[in-house]
């Protein structure tokens, strides 16, 4: 690899890092090209991509970017998953994956700033997606609306429970 393709692969790695929500490295050492390929089929179902760098071209990509925390586990075949949608899902298929492929690792990630160790990364998987969380964000919020609203209609319907009572006991035809 000449210098221009290694400058335009370190400009190309700076731009999947700049529009990823999340980045995680992985280990592939013994995956067969046929099990990456299905790897890769996964991820695009959650918005994600598999891509496969030198680690010093990775160095130099994350280099002033919030994923220079991933610097200390470019060792050794490096894979990097980046995610552009729900960072959630993204673990969980690549939880599945790793249990599916004793070679597959995970060595760790970073989503929303914030640096994730593979056990981070794996507890993140067992979270319930963005969109159900907001689901029940909302019942919980909508649920002491209901219960004041039917605490506001008892005593009206009290009322009119009465007056059928006393209807019934006048008239019982």
């Amino acid at each position: 690899m000449d210098r221009q393709e290694k400058e335009r692969t370190v400009a190309d790695l700076q731009g999947h890092f700049a529009r990823a929500t999340a980045a995680v490295l992985t280990e592939y050492r013994g995956l067969t090209v046929a099990e990456l390929n299905a790897l890769r089929r996964e991820l695009r179902e959650v918005a994600g991509e598999y891509r496969v760098a030198k680690n010093t071209l990775v160095e130099l990509a994350i280099e002033g970017s919030p994923y220079l925390s991933l610097k200390d586990l470019l060792t050794g075949q490096n894979g990097l998953v980046f995610g552009y949608g729900d960072a959630v899902g993204l673990a969980r298929a690549l939880t599945r994956y790793a249990r599916e492929h004793d070679k597959f690792t995970i060595k760790g990630g970073v989503t929303d700033g914030q640096f994730l160790a593979a056990a981070r990364v794996e507890a993140l998987a067992l979270l319930p997606s963005r969109e159900v969380l907001r689901a029940q964000l909302l019942g919980l919020f909508s649920r002491p609306a209901a219960q004041l609203v039917s605490l506001l209609a008892a005593p009206a319907a009290r009322i009119v429970r009465v007056l059928d009572a006393r209807k019934t006991q006048l008239n019982p035809t």
